[in-house]
């Protein structure tokens, strides 16, 4: 049986919960990117259009309207019983604005967006955007790369190799960014692409519309390195001046950070720490209390639950059943055991 249909035969035992009562607890939601309704995006980093508003609706008519992130650890400073959602971007897609923004207006929702700042400042594609990019338009069918003494052959002549590929590599290139950077020139030699990746973050006078809009803009870093491959300077610098970056461009507030690809270590939390800002999140799964926001660290690490396309997707299509046993936790008992079986 696969993990998606026992999620989905779980998800008729879960119940319903009263969101007003129960100890104060927020559940804030990670998301990247949303793809229009049909798109075959080969690095699927997010959920098609349609999903995203089915997610939108679902909270709203369980009384679960999404907030800012700052808003719901306000609502966890207060004490008042019940739960809330919020809901975050990472990296900061112009599609977050045409696509998410409007859906988040229809429904008086409201989200966080977390901006790689300096890569928008210089239009610069991602690591991630510019490996897919090379595995789409290189002009070899085949090749290899020796990436840390390994040897990975690639072949991309069709879809399933170049999916097969990006399962290989992406894990490998989670190094620091000069040897990021020497991998990928490696792999764009041995399969012959010259186009430069595309581009498809938010320009700033789009990314505007959503400070307008009402929405919380928050530090991504400059340039989305592994913070921890960093030194500390460094990591403050990422830190800091993405969220310098992010208020003269905007005008914007900028209060909380979230840490690329969710790494980050004690040096990290310092760093954060230092930058003044109110919080940080991370990509740790579980929910945020009270507890979190002492005089602590716990505040520079927050939770955030994932909620790709397949985690609220059943059998007949969109699950409003399992979006909302996913916001409740009800699985992370049965994603503990399947990783502990797996080590």
């Amino acid at each position: 049986m696969s993990g998606r249909l026992l999620r989905w035969l779980m998800s008729w035992g879960a119940g319903a919960r009263d969101v007003r009562r129960g100890p104060p607890r927020l559940t804030i939601v990670r998301h990247h990117r949303v793809f229009a309704d049909g798109e075959r995006p080969l690095y699927a980093l997010g959920v098609f259009e349609s999903t995203f508003r089915a997610q939108v609706e679902v909270c709203v008519r369980a009384g679960l309207t999404p907030v800012t992130v700052r808003d719901g650890l306000e609502f966890l400073r207060r004490g008042e019983p019940g739960h809330a959602v919020a809901f975050s971007f990472d990296d900061g897609y112009a599609d977050n604005v045409e696509r998410a923004l409007p859906i988040l207006a229809r429904f008086g929702a409201r989200a966080t967006f977390y901006l790689a700042a300096g890569l928008m400042e210089s239009r610069t594609a991602p690591w991630w955007d510019e490996l897919v990019a090379i595995l789409e338009r290189g002009a070899a069918e085949r090749g290899s790369v020796s990436w840390g003494g390994e040897r990975v052959e690639i072949e991309r002549a069709s879809d399933a190799g170049r999916r097969a590929a990006l399962v290989r590599l992406l894990p490998r290139l989670r190094a620091h960014p000069a040897e990021q950077r020497v991998r990928l020139d490696a792999l764009r030699a041995a399969l012959r692409a010259e186009e430069p990746a595309p581009c498809e973050l938010a320009p700033w006078a789009l990314a505007r519309g959503l400070a307008e809009a009402g929405m919380e803009l928050g530090s991504h870093t400059l340039t989305h390195p592994y913070l921890s491959f960093l030194p500390e300077d460094e990591q403050r610098r990422q830190l800091a001046d993405a969220a310098a970056l992010i208020r003269e461009r905007t005008g914007a507030e900028v209060t909380g950070a979230a840490y690329p690809n969710g790494d980050h270590d004690a040096v990290t939390v310092r760093a954060a720490r230092a930058c003044d800002f109110a919080y940080a999140v991370a990509t740790t799964a579980g929910d945020c209390a009270p507890g979190d926001l002492g005089p602590d660290d716990r505040r520079f690490a927050l939770p955030r639950r994932a909620l790709p396309e397949g985690a609220c997707t059943g059998p007949a299509g969109f699950s409003r059943r399992m979006t909302l046993a996913e916001l409740s936790g009800a699985f992370d008992a049965l994603r503990e055991r399947t990783r502990e079986a797996a080590s």
